[in-house]
């Protein structure tokens, strides 16, 4: 719920307006995707409002930024606010492009309360880069960290303590792979979520006090 806000699919536009609002050649552009009163999405997601992308120059742009931002945006009847900026920092020692991604002043309202964080994280392009076309062989590398409140106000961290391998040849289902994050929740055992099993499904165990649990997701 926390990334729905962020992560729209691009291979699903059902019900949204595009509009790009320049009319020149150059690569800065703003992007406001609406959705207007009510759209639903194939998977019975309700959305309203607008997405609005910022971005001085294509993804692949080295030093490019796309900054999103939010009008009156709703997913499920919860307002979605804040600010993500992804920056295109270039190729690393290995030649890989890797992008910072900052979250500042996010927030989720529900009926049951307010969600807020914000996170800071980085994503390497590990393969993939050459097939403009094909989404399918790109995998990220993620690591980073985050912070903020649950909806019953109660503060908590977020830190990747071993990469997340994001794989999308895993669409339409969970595309993390592999890698470990801690949350450490004001007040409570640390929760260590391991997404070892490196096969495209939801499954991931939970690990609390030395016990682990496996989440099956289905």
């Amino acid at each position: 719920m926390i990334e729905a806000g962020f992560d729209a699919n691009p291979d699903h536009k059902l019900g949204p307006t595009y509009t790009i609002m320049n009319s020149d050649t150059s690569n800065s552009d703003t992007l406001i995707v609406n959705f207007g009163a009510s759209t639903v999405s194939n998977n019975t997601t309700i959305r309203s409002g607008k997405i609005i992308s910022v971005y001085t120059g294509r993804y692949r742009d080295s030093l490019s930024v796309i900054t999103i931002t939010f009008d009156d945006y709703h997913v499920n009847y919860n307002l979605v606010q804040g600010e993500r900026i992804v920056t295109n920092q270039g190729r690393n020692n290995k030649g890989n492009m890797w992008f910072t991604i900052e979250v500042n002043n996010a927030s989720i309202n529900t009926s049951n309360g307010t969600i807020n964080w914000e996170s800071s994280r980085v994503r390497e392009w590990v393969s993939g880069q050459n097939t403009y076309l094909n989404i399918s062989d790109d995998r990220y590398m993620i690591t980073g960290t985050a912070s903020g409140n649950s909806v019953n106000g109660n503060a908590f961290t977020v830190e990747i303590t071993d990469s997340l391998e994001v794989d999308l040849g895993c669409l339409p289902t969970c595309v993390i792979k592999s890698g470990k994050a801690k949350i450490s929740p004001n007040g409570y055992a640390d929760r260590i979520i391991n997404y070892g099993d490196s096969i495209c499904d939801c499954n991931f165990d939970v690990t609390i006090n030395g016990t682990t649990y496996p989440i099956v997701v289905n």
